[in-house]
């Protein structure tokens, strides 16, 4: 295990000393050596765990009073995250000096919490969901009935749609790695060398609220197996929120029971999920 990527490890930490003209200490590397174990580990895991993470289809139950409370504390995630991205940007540019280690560890921080960022605006955005399905159904049973008009709207094969979609419901490394950044990063800060835990606080406050956001989740809905399993893969935790937000939308989204039911169906179809809705 310790020679675990080292020849990729190896070249990064050279092209970055190469790049702020310094040299990194050997605790330094072997806290980033520690790092990436850590990580390639947990890679390994979800690649033998990836049978379990592909039962998605059957019935499965939504909470709609639970999802408003994980709707609700994401503004909370969301507020901190954006008020974080500003210290790591201040602190570079508060420099006397170019520091190398403090710069790298000042952009490794910047980039974790843009990911953070990103991942929880994307699992609780649900408009290319209700934008598929106004396509895909309503708009859809439009063009069939007179295809030569309609010719210039070209529309999705929905089966071939399905079978990419449940592949990245079942799991996105590129989502995942970012909860595993974090660990990876307060494990570093137990051991000797240049990241300290003051520099990884951003670290533990993200790690804290993704232990609320993760319970809240499964509280609304789960799709995948174990509890332990969505909380280190995020992305089968946060991924299925997009699909069962639009039912919480009563004022533009949710119409009647036909619509109700039609969206259903339309889940069904495109993730092999069956949704029982509680409310």
């Amino acid at each position: 295990m310790p020679g675990l990527f080292k020849k990729e490890r190896e070249e990064l930490l050279g092209e970055i000393e190469n790049v702020l003209h310094v040299e990194f200490d050997d605790d330094f590397k072997t806290q980033v050596t520690a790092m990436t174990i850590f990580i390639g580990t947990i890679f390994v895991l979800r690649v033998f765990s990836s049978g379990r993470l592909k039962a998605l289809s059957g019935e499965h139950v939504l909470d709609i009073s639970a999802l408003n409370d994980a709707n609700l504390f994401k503004e909370v995630f969301l507020a901190y995250l954006n008020a974080a991205v500003l210290e790591p940007i201040l602190a570079i540019g508060g420099m006397q000096e170019v520091q190398g280690i403090q710069v790298v560890i000042e952009l490794f921080t910047l980039g974790s919490i843009c990911w953070w960022i990103w991942l929880i605006t994307d699992a609780f955005d649900f408009e290319d969901i209700t934008q598929f399905y106004k396509y895909h159904v309503d708009i859809k049973a439009e063009r069939e009935k007179d295809p030569k008009r309609f010719a210039w709207l070209q529309l999705k094969d929905l089966n071939k749609d399905a079978e990419i979609e449940q592949k990245v419901l079942s799991g996105s490394v590129t989502r995942d790695i970012a909860l595993w950044f974090m660990i990876a990063c307060i494990g570093a800060a137990w051991l000797p060398g240049g990241v300290t835990h003051r520099d990884v606080l951003h670290a533990y406050v993200v790690l804290f609220c993704w232990i609320i956001m993760h319970h809240l989740c499964r509280r609304a809905t789960h799709w995948s197996t174990g509890y332990l399993m969505t909380f280190f893969f995020p992305s089968t935790a946060l991924m299925p929120l997009e699909y069962c937000l639009p039912l919480m939308d009563v004022a533009d989204t949710v119409e009647d029971i036909e619509w109700l039911e039609s969206y259903r169906e339309f889940l069904v179809k495109r993730t092999g999920v069956e949704l029982t809705i509680k409310s």
